[in-house]
Parts: C-alpha cells; structure tokens; sequence
C-alpha cells in the first residue's frame, strides 16, 4: 500500500497526533507499505533519518484556508494532485478535519481516491462552557456537517468521539475505533532502572512526601484550576504530599492561585526535555512519571487523553473524572477512580483512598499496567490502522 497522510503540524513540532502519525508511518514501512506524511510545518534545519517521507506544503496553508478558502482550496488541490500524479497513493489519511479535511475532501472524492479522516478534539467535541471547539462559530459547523460526512473511513479514539461522528449522519460501519498507543517497552525498561530517590532529587523533589503527578498543558478543557483547591482539602486532611504539575504553561495556576506554591510545582516544557521527539513521552518525563506516587487528571473533557495511557504504563494508581474521552480508558475501580468532573471534593477525596489503602492502590497499578500493553501498545494499534486502510481501499478495488 501507498498511505499519504496529510496534517498541518508535524516536526520539529510534536504533540499526541504526530506521535501517532508518525507511528503508523514508522510501522507501514517496517511492513513493506509506504508511507508519506504531506504537512504544512517549514522545513527542520537538520532531517530526520525515518524510514518513510515528508513532504512540506506552503506553510500558510490553513491560514488560507480560514481567510481566503476560496484561494487557499485552489492551491491545496493543486498540490493534492500534483503529489497523488507523482505518488499514486492508495489512501490518503487526514489526521484534523478542520481546516484542511474540509478543504481536501472534495478533491478526494471527485477523484475516486480513498480517504479517511481522523479527529482530534476541538475539530469534532464541542465544550461551550470553556469555549472550547471550532464548531461553535456556525459557519465551521456547518462546513463539518456536509464535508465530513462525504469521507470514506473515520477512526475514532474512543466511544464518544464515534458518537459525534454518527450525529453527523456517518454510519457505525464507516468508524473504527483506534485508541493512541504508548510504547510500553520504554517505559518498563526506564521503570526497572529508576531510582525513586534519586529521581526526585534530579527534579528538585521532596524524597519523602506523597508524590502526586498531573500532566498536561494548561488549557481550560484539563481542570487544573481544581487543582488548588483540591490541595488545599488534602493539606486539612493532613497529607503531607508536593503535586507536580508538567506541562506548557503550567505555571499559570501558581500565577492565578500564588497561595498554593508550597503545596504544587510547575515543570513547564518538560514532555520535551531528553530524548528524541519521535519517541515522546521524553526519558525524564517517563522517570518522573515511575518516582510518583499517584497519577491525577481532573478535566473536564478530552478526545482520548493520552496521559492516562501513560500513567498506566508506568503503573500509577490513576484518580480522574468520568469527562467524555477519559470514561472510555479509564474504568471506575479497575484501572483507576473517577469522580464527577468538575467535582474537587470527590477527587480529594478518592486521592485520600488511595494513599491510605495500600491493596486498592496495587490493584490498580496492576491492572493498569496489562491493560496497556492489552490494549495501547504501539504495535497494536498501528497493525488496527493496516487493517482499516486495507479494509477501506477494497471497497474500491
């Protein structure tokens, strides 16, 4: 198979949806299948050596897109058919509907050339609470509502994405779930090298106290506004603990709530500190991830929420809320507890369970850790989205 997959970010820029195209890409052609990702990120200084292809579009693409469609459609389908005369691709994979899948599905379909669509969040959820979702302005919505239809194939992360696609009008036969993956031989490979002690004191960490870990970039959609407040049940309840929180911008709730700066630290950027950005979460983050002691997501909604996968690689016993997105992986008093999400007292006290029931919080770990090399293993799910492709490009054989 020839798989062009066509996002608007990719390297040197990296977050949970280029790490999985990338995977899928690494795993075609380590399967004989070719595999080229087309992107409208700039160029690196330094390439990457990969065993499949990049290809760099104008980088102003979707600013085209949002501004002048008429003209930025114009040129995405002349490089669409300038790369598919060169390439004969048998399936193009587009991993973001908005902009560009709404844009390039057209020509897909005039052309009679597979095309499937892969969501991410705020291209397919809506939050209007927070803002959150390019649906809410009415002219995209209604751009998502007869051009994502008209796509082949849609992998959705979890249940409750495929339950956006079918309000669409899309049929169940058209989705297939495919969660994100995490490589979980990295991850029990760092664990059985990590020095709890020693870990913390590399970050600067109390070696005795309660270690509770979130991670995630500031965004209104992730909760950590409850943060403090949760901190601050535990501190009367008499947990002596230090709450981690790594990720952009995480800083912002010590601005907001400067009352809780002894209590939590912010470790911004750290998902990038050490190894290669084709294999994130980075070393560090995943030693930090192996010295904690609890695992802790307090948002409000997400498409997959690729940091529970994480933290059941490393073995955390997981405290979370039943957020759209998160109810699919995490199952109540298997694999983690989850309380109402928006609920700080709840998830106060579900952490205070935990650090006080040392058999709950192993058998959490436990399952934690077979569930994800079960069901999130890189492997896994990279040999999910071979069978997809395969399954769609015979409908048109």
């Amino acid at each position: 198979m020839k798989i062009a997959h066509l996002i608007a970010q990719f390297y040197p820029y990296f977050g949970g949806a280029e790490i999985c195209v990338h995977n899928v890409c690494r795993t075609l052609a380590d399967n004989g299948h070719s595999a080229t990702v087309i992107c409208t990120t700039p160029p690196a200084d330094k390439r990457p050596d990969l065993n499949y292809s990049i290809i760099h579009l104008f980088p102003r693409t979707c600013g085209l897109l949002n501004r002048m469609p008429f003209i930025g459609k114009y040129y995405l389908e002349y490089e669409l058919s300038r790369l598919q005369r060169k390439h004969g691709f048998d399936l193009w994979q587009v991993t973001m509907g908005y902009p560009l899948a709404i844009y390039a599905v057209d020509f897909f379909k005039r052309n009679k050339i597979p095309c499937i669509l892969r969501c991410c969040g705020e291209d397919i959820q809506k939050y209007p609470d927070i803002g959150y979702g390019y649906r809410l302005d009415d002219g995209i919505d209604s751009l998502v509502k007869s051009k994502y239809p008209l796509f082949d194939g849609f992998v959705a992360l979890t249940p409750d994405v495929r339950e956006e696609y079918e309000k669409l009008g899309i049929s169940k036969e058209k989705i297939r779930i495919i969660p994100n993956g995490v490589d979980t031989a990295k991850f029990t490979d760092i664990k059985s090298r990590t020095d709890r002690k020693a870990a913390r004191r590399k970050f600067g960490l109390d070696e005795k106290k309660i270690l509770i870990l979130t991670v995630g970039r500031y965004h209104p959609k992730k909760g950590f506004d409850l943060i403090p407040a949760i901190a601050q049940i535990l501190k009367g309840k008499g947990l002596d603990f230090q709450w981690i929180v790594a990720g952009k911008n995480t800083s912002e709730i010590l601005r907001k709530f400067p009352e809780s700066r002894g209590e939590i630290k912010s470790i911004e950027d750290f998902a990038k500190s050490g190894g290669s950005m084709f294999s994130l979460p980075s070393n560090d983050l995943i030693e930090l991830y192996c010295a904690s002691d609890i695992f802790v997501l307090p948002t409000l909604i997400e498409t997959f929420g690729m940091v529970l996968v994480e933290a059941m690689a490393a073995g955390l016993p997981i405290v979370t809320t039943d957020a759209p997105g998160v109810r699919d992986v995490i199952t109540d008093n298997v694999n983690g507890l989850k309380a109402p999400a928006g609920n700080h007292e709840v998830l106060a006290n579900m952490i205070c369970s935990i650090v006080k029931d040392p058999a709950l919080s192993g058998r959490l770990s436990e399952t934690s850790v077979k569930q994800a090399k079960d069901f999130y293993d890189w492997k896994s799910v990279t040999g999910k989205y071979i069978l997809f492709y395969e399954d769609v490009i015979k409908v048109f054989s």
